[in-house]
């Protein structure tokens, strides 16, 4: 299945904008932007083959309002879900985050 475009939800963009502002505390602006980049060829990788990755499983069992994928970017997990011909980056977490606190 391919897809024709890919949305980020509000939390998706304000965790990016986190993540950068996180990053510039420890990296200098040409790697965040480096960062910025690598993040926007994996979201439009994903719309080649969106359903690559496996359905990533919650613990413990949680309820979930999609069948949530993830694929990792550096130190980052974005979680992404398919909706038609579309991706939608759901949310974009810190691989030590954790995931079963975060708003589904």
């Amino acid at each position: 299945m391919r897809c024709q475009e890919y949305l980020l939800t509000d939390d998706a963009v304000r965790d990016l904008g986190k993540l950068e502002d996180y990053v510039l505390t420890y990296q200098d602006e040409p790697f965040v932007e480096h960062l910025e980049d690598e993040f926007f060829s994996t979201f439009e990788r994903l719309l080649q083959e969106p359903e690559q990755h496996p359905v990533y499983q919650f613990e413990p069992p949680k309820p979930v309002l999609h069948e949530y994928r993830s694929v990792n970017v550096y130190n980052f997990k974005v979680f992404y879900y398919v909706d038609g011909g579309r991706v939608i980056i759901h949310r974009i977490r810190h691989l030590l985050s954790d995931f079963t606190r975060g708003t589904w």
